[in-house]
Formats: C-alpha cells, sequence, structure tokens
C-alpha cells in the first residue's frame, strides 16, 4: 500500500509539471494581440522571429542578462520591463536570461500589447459585461490548485495575473478590429452573399417553410466551413496593418541590451 501511494505522487508530480510546460507554451505560442511580434523580432534581430518553442534551431544566438529594473523599450513615454514581457517571481531579483529570439519575440509582444491598451483607452473602449464574465471566469480556472501534494506549486498569482492581462489585451484587440469593420468570424450577409452567387450549387430553398429552415441550417453550415480558412487569412491580415498602424503613429523607443 505504501509503495503505491508513492507511485500515486509521483505520478500526480509528473502530471502538473506536464500541465505548467504546457500553459507557458500555450501563452507563448498564442497568436492574436501577438500579430506582429514575429515580423517585428526578426526585423529587431531575431534570426526567424518565430514564437519560440517552435523549432528554433539558431545555435549562435546571444543570450542576455535581463534584470527587472532595466527600461527595455518604451511606448510613447510608457516603460516596457521584464515584467511586461514574463511573469515575474518576488524573489527573481537577479534578472532573468533570454536568448535574442525569445527576448525579441517576447519584447515585441508585449510593445503590441500596450499600444493595445493606450489604442483602447483612446478610443473609450472597455470590455463589456460578458468579457468581464470571461475574465473573471477564467481567474477562477487559474486559480483552482491541482489536487495532490503539489497543489501549492501549481498556483502561481504573478502568472495569473500576467495571463489575465494578456487575454484582456486580446479582447480589446477584438473589440477595435471589430469597430474598424474587421471579424474573424463568417456573418451571415457573407454566407447569403456565397448563397446566391453559388445559387445552383446548393438548389433553390423548399417553399414549405420547415422545410426551408432546415435546408438553410445545413446550407449555412457547408457554406460556413468553406468560407472559414478564407475569413481568417483576411482577418489576419486586417490584424497586421492595424498594428502595424499604431506602430507607425506611436512613438516606440527600444533600448538596445549589451
Amino acid at each position: 500500500m505504501r509503495r503505491q501511494n508513492v507511485i500515486l505522487l509521483l505520478a500526480v508530480m509528473v502530471v502538473a509539471v506536464l500541465v505548467v510546460y504546457f500553459r507557458f507554451y500555450h501563452r507563448t505560442a498564442t497568436v492574436g494581440l501577438r500579430a506582429g511580434a514575429q515580423t517585428n523580432a526578426q526585423s529587431a534581430g531575431g534570426n526567424s522571429g518565430a514564437a519560440p518553442g517552435r523549432g528554433d534551431t539558431n545555435k549562435t544566438a546571444k543570450v542576455f542578462l535581463v534584470r527587472p529594473d532595466q527600461v527595455l523599450a518604451t511606448v510613447n513615454g510608457v516603460p516596457i520591463t521584464l515584467g511586461n514581457l514574463i511573469p515575474l517571481q518576488s524573489t527573481n531579483n537577479a534578472g532573468q536570461q533570454l536568448d535574442s529570439v525569445t527576448y525579441n519575440y517576447f519584447l515585441q509582444r508585449a510593445i503590441n500589447r500596450e499600444l493595445i491598451m493606450q489604442a483602447a483607452k483612446a478610443q473609450g473602449v472597455t470590455l463589456n459585461q460578458a468579457q468581464e464574465d470571461q475574465l473573471a471566469k477564467l481567474r477562477g480556472e487559474r486559480q483552482q490548485p491541482y489536487p495532490g501534494q503539489v497543489s501549492q506549486l501549481s498556483v502561481n498569482p504573478t502568472e495569473v495575473e500576467f495571463d489575465l492581462r494578456d487575454e484582456q489585451a486580446f479582447m480589446l484587440q477584438t473589440t477595435l478590429l471589430a469597430q474598424a469593420g474587421a471579424s474573424p468570424d463568417v456573418t451571415p450577409a457573407q454566407v447569403e452573399q456565397y448563397y446566391q452567387d453559388h445559387i445552383a450549387q446548393f438548389g433553390e430553398l423548399p417553399a414549405d417553410p420547415q422545410a426551408r429552415q432546415q435546408a438553410w441550417q445545413e446550407i449555412d453550415i457547408q457554406i460556413r466551413n468553406q468560407l472559414a480558412v478564407q475569413t481568417r487569412e483576411q482577418y489576419n491580415q486586417q490584424l497586421q496593418k492595424y498594428m502595424d498602424g499604431l506602430r507607425a503613429a506611436a512613438n516606440i523607443t527600444v533600448t538596445p541590451l549589451l
């Protein structure tokens, strides 16, 4: 029995470590407000600008020791420090070692986040009630400890707040783009237009209201599936253009690391 308990404890610890790892990977690889981070990281000195953890093999990348009190960049006078790049522990006073590719990616992501926050404030854009509720739900989920002896290791308040700030900026970005007429979703108008343009493919709708509704639901799903990839690509292009516009209008100063 004692041996089984030990095995069970080790299994729980392994699962917890894997979950924490994939949470970190998910955060660093997420798209959204990070649009432009890869391109700008490349221009800032990265080998490919790709998100860390996606197969970068540049063995000659320089490694920097970044101190928490360093001002790494300013965005319209607002300082960007290490705490804007990664979640910091209160005991991490010595700083963090980052290779140039990872550092540039995180830096550009932090700059994008600050640009979104400033743009939302300037335009009076705030989170709606649904978004507030979603953030509260995410906070509750992230603050739930994992079962077993490793529960104290699974909840990192600094990481939770960092992720929530990231999510908030992503929500604001979505709202800002929606106001500019960009949406990642296929709209009913697009479905209707596609149907009208390809009515020979789908056929006329039945006259009976119930049959007509059922037929349209099936057609609607087919059209949305066909337009989803194209709509997402267009949205990403609009997002990149929007972020490029924010950057062009902003006063961004990046401090070179020695």
